[in-house]
């Protein structure tokens, strides 16, 4: 395949990354989530303990194998919506390859931030579930994965998950949106401009809860 051939790909896919698998069947959905969730990777008993700590429709770890592996591939309704909830994803993931391939991506750039200073597994799963619902309301894949490229520019320069979390009702999805594109030079100039707009409304600053700490 040309380089060509492959930005064409790429573009064509909305934006996913080409180098994730193409899974087609729901046993390989189904176990790439298993390995691949952030707070993961998870054993069967864990998953099945786990949907019944949250309330959800429960599965024992023999039926979670037998999907898994594909010895079964028959999940009734009830499960795969449990399972859409329990990973964060839209349940669309199970059935269609474009949004399992987006998914996959945004799980691969999610995980690249495991190590990183300061973000927990937890708020890892948190931005999944907050992408993948951009997804299901319409947003395009493209828009989405920029949109966590801004957030993990934003949390390079000091811009934590937890401060993003923290003002997520204030606006800091759209915001985000429209910060696409710019380069971290002019990602650093608009949280400036958020910290004076917030010290002349008498709003705390990133700064200020850190010298607080």
């Amino acid at each position: 395949m040309t380089h060509a051939d492959a930005t064409q790909d790429h573009e064509e896919s909305g934006g996913a990354d080409p180098a994730q698998p193409v899974l087609s069947s729901f046993a390989e959905r189904l176990d790439f989530l298993f390995l691949n969730d952030p707070r993961g990777p998870f054993t069967n008993p864990q998953v099945a303990a786990l949907l019944e700590e949250e309330g959800l429709p429960t599965a024992s770890s023999t039926y979670l194998w037998q999907l898994r592996t594909g010895a079964r591939d028959n999940p009734t309704k009830h499960h795969i919506e449990a399972f859409a909830t329990f990973f964060g994803v839209s349940a669309k993931y199970f059935f269609e390859d474009d949004t399992a391939q987006v998914i996959n991506t945004l799980l691969g750039k999610l995980n690249e931030l495991k190590e990183t200073k300061g973000v927990t597994a937890e708020q890892l799963h948190t931005q999944l579930e907050a992408l993948s619902g951009l997804l299901e309301s319409g947003v395009t894949a493209e828009q989405v994965i920029a949109q966590l490229d801004v957030l993990n520019r934003l949390n390079e320069a000091g811009v934590t998950l937890d401060t993003l979390n923290r003002f997520e009702d204030a606006g800091v999805t759209s915001i985000a949106m429209r910060a696409v594109g710019l380069s971290e030079k002019g990602l650093n100039a608009a949280a400036a401009m958020l910290d004076q707009v917030r010290r002349l409304e008498g709003l705390p600053t990133e700064a200020d809860d850190q010298d607080q700490s």
